[in-house]
């Protein structure tokens, strides 16, 4: 049985409340939604900005510098950011500028970090559609009162074990990242945005023999991620604060920390059987159900959390569900305790499919693919007092599920 806690509402709540009917709008037909328990000068020195939403594609979908960046900050003793990871994995800038309003623009940011460039080069975007993408982005962020912090791409590499073929095409991604630089700098210029220096930090330690990349090439490791940190926060004007000695991502707020779970029953052509609002109220956990506990274990080797995986787990990632359950779709469910009604908000991530609560479906994934991070829906609710039942159905061996009383946490 999970125990919320809901405390008052925020002066945070408060000025996103009267958003919050056009944004549970939004959700019906998009990404993010809202409702228990971010022309200046070159460097920036906002104090700090209250929403930053970092835009991306895989390399921000991780969340690695995100929270790398508030982390620093925090060890500083300076204020910190509330930072909201828009990163889906595959994207290219004319992808991001197409669901700006429903993964960006929803949370009324004060600065949007803009990092893209590999997908781009790889899949034959030219620099003026890359162009067109940005100042798209740039001028509805701009109208909405917003700013821009625009990082340079990452490189890319053969990978591990690149043959000659390999490198050709990691080169040739790079003579067009060069190329999507320059408009990033043209940009820059022209609408008054400091740039992160990322592909400039990089090169530098790639020449010095540091590896970078994970094996496929295209993504940064732990040490590239921070890199990415480090050119945000000099473009912020923070160059003076250290990087952490440590990583240590933690339990994101809300996470649903005790599930009941099986594999959904098979029906007559062996294929499993959807939840339906009659079948839904029917689910009766009994000893046959698994329970499946957060934060998982730690694995046996130990890992720091300089590897990705430990990341998500210690953020409250379930990442055992085949091992536990076997795979296939899963059936989950789990009790939310409230001592008064409240309004809240259901955050998922990766592996959710469908998502109920107190037998209304709130929540179907289909075939749109909107990234892994944590929050990438945040779906608004009305928890009753005393139990509310969330059931959920999980496509795959990971999941992520958390219930906050903010939209921003």
């Amino acid at each position: 049985m999970q125990i919320l806690y809901m405390p008052a509402d925020t002066s945070e709540e408060k000025v996103l409340t009267g958003r919050r009917r056009g944004l549970m709008a939004v959700v019906a037909v998009a990404v993010i939604a809202a409702t228990c328990a971010p022309r200046g000068a070159r460097h920036l020195r906002l104090s700090p900005p209250p929403r930053v939403v970092c835009l991306g594609d895989s390399i921000t979908d991780g969340c690695t510098y995100p929270q790398l960046i508030v982390q620093t900050l925090r060890e500083a003793g300076r204020p910190a950011p509330m930072v909201i990871c828009a990163g889906v994995a595959s994207d290219t800038a004319p992808q991001m500028a197409a669901r700006l309003e429903t993964t960006v623009l929803a949370f009324q940011p004060t600065l949007v970090t803009f990092s893209a460039g590999t997908n781009d080069a790889l899949r034959g975007v030219s620099p003026a559609e890359y162009e067109r993408a940005l100042r798209e982005i740039s001028a509805k962020v701009k109208a909405q009162g917003g700013s821009m912090l625009l990082l340079t791409p990452c490189i890319v590499s053969p990978g591990k074990g690149g043959d000659a073929a390999a490198k050709a095409k990691a080169e040739a991604a790079e003579r067009v990242i060069a190329q999507y630089i320059e408009v990033i700098r043209k940009a820059a210029a022209e609408e008054g945005y400091p740039v992160a220096e990322t592909n400039a930090l990089m090169q530098a330690a790639r020449g010095q023999g540091k590896e970078l990349m994970a094996d496929d090439g295209i993504h940064p490791n732990y040490l590239g991620q921070s890199l990415m940190a480090r050119a945000v926060l000099d473009a912020m004007g923070h160059r003076d604060v250290p990087l952490p000695r440590e990583f240590r991502p933690t339990l994101f707020p809300g996470v649903v920390r005790e599930w009941r779970m099986r594999l959904a029953p098979l029906d007559g052509r062996g294929k499993p059987q959807r939840l339906t609002e009659a079948t839904v109220g029917q689910l009766a956990p009994d000893a046959s159900w698994k329970t499946y506990t957060l934060p998982d274990p730690p694995p046996p080797s130990k890992p720091s959390a300089e590897d990705w995986w430990e990341q998500e787990r210690r953020n409250g990632f379930g990442l055992r569900v085949h091992d536990v359950v076997g795979k296939g779709l899963v059936q989950a469910v789990a009790v939310v305790e409230c001592g008064e009604p409240a309004n809240a908000f259901v955050n998922t991530g990766i592996g959710i499919a469908t998502v109920w609560l107190n037998g209304r479906k709130l929540h179907e994934q289909g075939s749109a693919w909107t990234g892994f991070h944590a929050g990438k829906e945040r779906l608004p609710v009305d928890l009753q007092r005393g139990r509310n039942e969330l059931v959920v159905e999980i496509d795959g061996p990971q999941f992520f599920l958390s219930v906050t009383r903010k939209l921003i946490w």
